[in-house]
């Protein structure tokens, strides 16, 4: 049976546009669109949920998502069963954004799952997002930053706004890549058998 992110595989930008090369290796979205292993990716916006979902889709093993308490409660096995499975789920909640940040730390440097996801209000600052990015550094593990309000400077290492379009769809928009250039796309999925389609806006932006 072929996933919905394994048929991701509409090419929108040359093969350099947004390669973001780790010794970790990568994660693809779509066919030229790459996020680095071992490194801390931030999402911010209304469809940032659809874009964490299609990366964990494309890993294997358990997944850990770490945020307050109502925030996790809105993470809904039917909200992800079309992209993979609920069972990978494990939720951890924290009462502070203190907690969630050394929770989704602690996670990155166990070792026990390839993808962990934080859900915060504002991004990480410096301090912190470094600490978490030296923790996915070490495994290799994908580090998922869902920032509800504004982001700050961070170590992280994409920015991705992510916007539900007029019309239907989605714009993700990449405005900060530390190894590659930036970008637009508009993402159309209908669901069920119809492939999703990702076409370029903007076909490349300074980072």
């Amino acid at each position: 049976m072929v996933t919905p992110a394994s048929r991701l595989a509409h090419p929108v930008l040359p093969l350099d546009g947004l390669r973001t090369p780790g010794r970790h290796g990568v994660v693809w979205l779509v066919e030229t669109i790459q996020l680095s292993k071992g490194r801390v990716h931030e999402l911010l916006g209304d469809s940032a949920f659809m874009f964490a979902a299609l990366a964990v889709s494309r890993l294997k093993g358990p997944v850990i998502w770490a945020g307050l308490p109502q925030a996790v409660r809105t993470v809904a096995p039917t909200g992800v069963q079309d992209f993979f499975d609920p069972a990978r789920l494990i939720l951890t909640t924290g009462v502070s954004r203190t907690e969630i940040l050394w929770a989704a730390e602690q996670a990155l440097r166990a070792r026990c799952a390839p993808c962990v996801i934080a859900e915060i209000q504002d991004g990480p600052d410096l301090k912190e997002s470094r600490r978490l990015q030296i923790a996915a550094e070490e495994y290799g593990a994908l580090g998922l930053i869902l920032v509800h309000r504004a982001p700050q400077t961070s170590a992280a290492e994409t920015r991705w706004h992510c916007q539900a379009a007029p019309g239907g769809g989605w714009d993700w928009a990449c405005t900060k890549n530390k190894r590659g250039r930036g970008g637009r796309w508009h993402v159309t999925w209908a669901g069920n058998d119809d492939a999703p389609c990702a076409v370029p806006l903007v076909s490349a932006a300074s980072a």
